[in-house]
């Protein structure tokens, strides 16, 4: 026989598996998820074992904590029960082959969240058998919601026979309705219904609003997919894919919402993803209680001992350029300085420590030691031998990337929206702002980095940097390329000079500084030049639709005033009054033609007809009346989507319809306007303040041009000015009333006429 000592020599040596964790992962207060992503023999014996392990210390192994429960759900779920709430832990997946060697995958590390304490109280109202069952359903629908969630509230439930399914109003202390309908009595109807009393509702909450939700409907109510990161980063796991979005109505979610006795299929694969889905969207933002703010959680991964540095997410505030530094004082900046210069000054360096206990952050300063510290109207660093609830910050993850990161909010943790947040303000400040959950809000949201994700972050906005470089060059050159006369002179030619320069010293620069400056000249050298020109060809204009925000409309309404519903590359308003609209700065003098495809259809079909437009294009004080839905009507059908007839004739029934009608061309619109004022700001949009019953504007394609330091006369005059006639005098005056000696094509003045040289 083989001694002991050789066996277990043969054995290390033997083939382990090769095992892949996936590092997506989930987990509640004493529950755990995980996924292997593959496992192969690796050349050994065959796999007889898989599942996780799982320790509160770095990289266990198979004789701490295991589990093989399972999930089937797009492949394999394997959990973990029974652990303890707010704990760190680390865990990782494990396959055992018939040798009894084993092999790893790569380590999770994680926190459980605080347990939830989801309760609830029964009038006991129906029959025997019926108060059986609202009541093992309600238990185990709390017990699934506290061992998930961090969740704390508490249900009232009241049995009512002519409640024809199951109904609950949000409220922090919500009443739910049970029906006599057995079929409801069961613990899906209970999880749908506690998640109306936890937020998703029609009013109040973000589900009813358009931050956090893709659209309002027509009634403006929260509609379309959910935006949170939190809930999409659940699903992907659960349903083991890539790009998924929680979508929804103003009351109602899917997948996972058990909306009716036909999605209660009874598995735990429901009804786990139900709760935790719940818990994500308070992670997201979504009220659970009206007096308390979105759940903390554990977002930012951090280490006790690694030094971070952290950048505001604006480019004015230093994005590429500064870092967040406390002063002796306890006074926060941001500070211009290199990475290299970062690195080697202790106070621009913060460590940063998580408490389980309360899911909240404390950063401190590595060169004073000193706690950064909401001292009741400002926040600053502040000298404590331990942190206090004033130290404690709730870090809130951005939705948006950022040169491949993301940024936080870093929010003063209180029990009601109106919380405070450290803001970026001119010239190095810093100030407790009231927190915006806007993505627009970037002067609020910090990126958290160590040294070496300075530097990734450093080399790829210089990629990125370098190409919106590339993309402007384009810009000025179709700028350039477009028929025009100097009324400055001069301009041509400096322009051309900076694209040069630019164009010559681009490929060989080397930091985001220097290439964010010629992006600057660029743009500087781009507006001066159009300060300075006329079209001379009014029928090709200088584009300027670049410098609106989201101009097409496809996905959303980023960078609009308001929500519109979006679909099929359109947005519209139904019924409801609006003034959709954007802000324009830095514009230069002259004359602009604001445009988009749209058309408002004025009651219902069998009567709009002769009803006039109330909906307006309008660029400035100037408007124009918005196509009528007949201007446009078609002879024979575009034949998609559904269309009507009115007048005889085809017209858009429904989004898709309007849609395909404006990729045609069609219901074209148009406002000219002026600009008196070089660098001054417009607003430019399409408005109805009156939306009756069954009144429908659906708009797609905005585009901005601008003809120069010409008035609007002279932009409208151009219709019907035939070729230049014979001139005996050569006498030709530009628009600002110079003589040209020998006029190229464009616009002039000729015997106190307008004329086009073409």
């Amino acid at each position: 026989m083989l001694g002991i000592a050789t066996l277990m020599m043969q054995q290390a040596m033997a083939q382990a598996p090769t095992v892949v964790t996936d590092t997506r992962f989930a987990r509640g207060a004493t529950m755990a998820f995980g996924r292997i992503k593959s496992a192969s023999a690796n050349g050994g014996p065959t796999i007889q074992k898989r599942g996780f392990c799982l320790a509160e210390t770095p990289n266990p192994t198979i004789d701490d904590m295991t589990s093989t429960k399972q999930i089937s759900n797009n492949g394999i779920i394997y959990y973990f029960e029974n652990l303890k709430p707010s704990t760190k832990y680390y865990m990782r997946a494990y396959a055992t082959n018939s040798d009894g060697v084993t092999g790893y995958g790569d380590v999770i590390k994680f926190y459980t969240i605080p347990k939830g304490e989801i309760t609830y109280w029964y009038n006991n109202g129906g029959d025997a058998a019926a108060n059986n069952r609202v009541n093992a359903a309600a238990t185990e629908a709390c017990e699934i919601f506290n061992n998930l969630t961090c969740i704390k509230k508490h249900f009232s439930i009241g049995y009512s026979a002519g409640t024809p399914t199951a109904d609950c109003y949000y409220d922090d202390n919500p009443w739910m309705n049970m029906g006599a309908n057995a079929s409801y009595q069961r613990t899906g109807t209970i999880m749908h219904e506690m998640q109306h009393g936890l937020g998703l509702v029609p009013y109040t909450t973000q589900w009813n609003k358009n931050i956090l939700r893709e659209r309002l409907d027509g009634d403006g109510r929260g509609s379309g997919h959910w935006l949170g990161d939190r809930v999409s980063a659940f699903l992907d796991f659960w349903d083991n894919t890539t790009g998924s979005q929680l979508n929804g109505d103003y009351q109602h979610m899917w997948p996972y919402g058990i909306n009716g006795a036909q999605e209660d299929d009874g598995t735990l694969r429901t009804y786990y993803a139900n709760a935790m889905i719940g818990q994500a969207l308070g992670e997201d933002g979504l009220e659970h209680i009206s007096t308390t703010f979105a759940d903390p959680c554990y977002v930012f991964d951090q280490e006790d001992d690694v030094k971070y540095y952290i950048k505001n997410e604006s480019a004015d505030r230093g994005l590429y350029t500064a870092c967040l530094v406390a002063t002796p004082t306890g006074v926060l900046k941001w500070q211009t300085m290199t990475i290299e210069e970062a690195t080697q000054n202790d106070n621009a360096a913060w460590y940063i420590t998580f408490t389980p206990g309360n899911q909240y952050y404390q950063l401190r300063n590595a060169a004073t030691g000193q706690y950064i510290s909401y001292t009741g109207s400002s926040i600053k660093t502040v000298e404590k031998a331990a942190p206090a609830s004033s130290e404690n910050w709730h870090l809130m993850k951005g939705r948006v990337d950022v040169d491949g990161q993301r940024g936080y909010w870093m929010i003063h943790p209180q029990f009601d929206w109106s919380v405070k947040c450290l803001q970026a303000g001119n010239d190095g400040a810093t100030s407790a702002a009231a927190f915006d959950i806007a993505n627009s809000a970037v002067t609020q949201r910090w990126l958290i980095m160590t040294a070496d994700q300075m530097n990734t972050m450093a080399n790829y906005a210089l990629i990125q940097m370098k190409q919106s470089v590339k993309d402007e060059l384009a810009l000025v050159k179709a700028l350039t390329a477009v028929p025009h006369v100097e009324r400055t002179a001069g301009v041509d030619a400096s322009l051309q000079g900076v694209v040069s320069t630019v164009e010559s010293q681009l490929p060989t620069a080397g930091d985001v500084s220097e290439v964010s400056a010629m992006l600057t000249s660029l743009e500087n050298a781009a507006t001066a030049f159009l300060n300075g020109v006329n079209a001379t060809d009014m029928s090709k204009p200088f584009d300027l639709t670049f410098m609106l925000v989201n101009p097409t409309v496809d996905s959303n309404t980023d960078g609009w005033s308001e929500a519109a519903t979006v679909s099929f590359q359109c947005a519209e308003f139904y019924e409801k009054n609006f003034n959709f609209n954007q802000k324009i700065g830095n514009l230069p003098a002259g004359t602009y033609a604001f445009c988009a495809q749209a058309f408002q259809r004025p009651g219902p079909y069998g009567s709009s007809a002769g009803v006039s437009v109330n909906a307006v294009i309008y660029a400035g004080s100037n408007t124009a009346r918005l196509a009528h839905i007949t201007r446009d009507a078609q002879t024979s059908k575009v034949g998609v989507g559904r269309e009507q007839t009115m007048n005889g004739k085809y017209v858009p029934d429904n989004m898709e319809a309007a849609s395909a009608y404006f990729e045609k061309g069609l219901y074209e619109n148009k406002v000219l306007t002026t600009v008196a004022k070089k660098g001054a700001q417009l607003q430019f949009g399409i408005r109805c303040p009156s939306m009756g019953s069954k009144y429908w504007v659906i708009f797609d394609n905005f585009r901005l041009y601008f003809y120069g330091g010409v008035s609007i006369d002279d932009v409208t005059a151009i219709k019907g000015v035939s070729s230049v006639p014979a001139a005996t005098d050569n006498t030709y005056y530009d628009l600002q009333g110079r003589r040209v000696e020998n006029p190229g094509r464009g616009l002039y003045i000729l015997n106190g006429k307008k004329v086009i040289i073409r």
